[in-house]
């Protein structure tokens, strides 16, 4: 007499989320909030973003059943991820769909060490005017000691034409003029949506890992609501004060590191630190109506059976 088949149990979830499935999806609804309006900003409707969506989950679930040591087969990332079977050896067949991340760029680079290299910064701790030529500090030594393949001239240009400096001419002599504190290239979306995706991805990466109760990684915020305008805007601006500061301090030790680990070939981690600030002012609260006040006669308060919120 045959044996009957084994049924099969749906693959074990995370420690962390498997008794709150539903509170899962509803924080990543939240998150794709503002992504969803950059792809309709950019003109990609729901098909695309589905497809390319598809492309990612089932990327992401491969990678599980391999930290799991579960067999790679079509059946079990299909049962996994939800994709059809036919549309998991599609996926196999193709090559993968993203770009490899990016080498930082020499601009980028450059403008990194001019912002935190004593010599190169103001008495208030901002890049300043520099001659283009000459021993340092200038651009040209500036430019060669962060690369040796790119001439000066040409990392000249490329900031340049992003925006970030200007040329201005003093008792004869040519000097470079930073127009910003940071690398925020105004001239080039590729350049501004690859450090949107990399920033994001490894901000939204260190909180997952916390929540998967891996190793602890910063990811704090500090919240206050019931604020005026006029304090937005205050708080606002010591937030861009507290990132300068921090963001000197950080960039110093990562070149002292840089050069102390340029001789380890096993020297391959990468880290980045980031900081963000944003607000928004609620829409007003709809008037009520004098009409149903009259009909209903007064009112009783009632408790909220929500906590209130915390503030600042």
């Amino acid at each position: 007499m045959a044996r009957p088949p084994t049924p099969l149990a749906p693959p074990p979830r995370p420690a962390s989320t498997a008794a709150a499935p539903n509170e899962a999806l509803q924080a990543w609804e939240r998150v794709q909030a503002p992504l969803c309006r950059m792809l309709l900003d950019a003109g990609i409707d729901y098909p695309r973003a589905a497809a390319a969506l598809r492309q990612v989950f089932l990327e992401q679930a491969h990678r599980q059943m391999l930290r799991n040591g579960a067999p790679d087969t079509d059946s079990g990332l299909s049962l996994l991820s939800g994709v059809h079977r036919k549309e998991v050896r599609q996926w196999r067949q193709q090559a993968p769909q993203h770009a490899p991340a990016r080498a930082i760029a020499p601009s980028a680079q450059l403008f990194a060490r001019w912002s935190s290299v004593t010599a190169y910064r103001d008495r208030r701790h901002r890049p300043k005017a520099i001659p283009r030529l000459g021993p340092a500090p200038s651009f040209e030594a500036l430019a060669r000691e962060v690369t040796q393949d790119v001439h000066p001239f040409t990392l000249l240009q490329e900031l340049l034409r992003l925006g970030l400096v200007a040329l201005e001419t003093r008792d004869g002599v040519e000097y470079v003029l930073p127009r910003s504190e940071g690398f925020v290239p105004r001239g080039d979306l590729q350049q501004l949506l690859d450090l949107f995706g990399m920033n994001l991805a490894d901000h939204a990466a260190a909180a997952v890992s916390n929540l998967a109760q891996e190793a602890p990684r910063l990811e704090q915020s500090v919240f206050a609501d019931g604020l005026s305008q006029a304090s937005m805007n205050r708080l606002a601006e010591l937030a861009r004060e507290l990132w300068a500061h921090n963001r000197d301090r950080m960039v110093a030790e990562a070149l002292r590191c840089l050069e102390s680990d340029a001789s380890d070939r096993e020297a391959r981690g990468r880290v980045r630190f980031g900081a963000y600030f944003w607000n928004e002012a609620h829409p007003p609260e709809p008037a009520p109506d004098p009409r149903a006040a009259a009909a209903s006669g007064p009112r009783r308060r009632k408790a909220s059976p929500q906590p209130p919120k915390e503030r600042l």
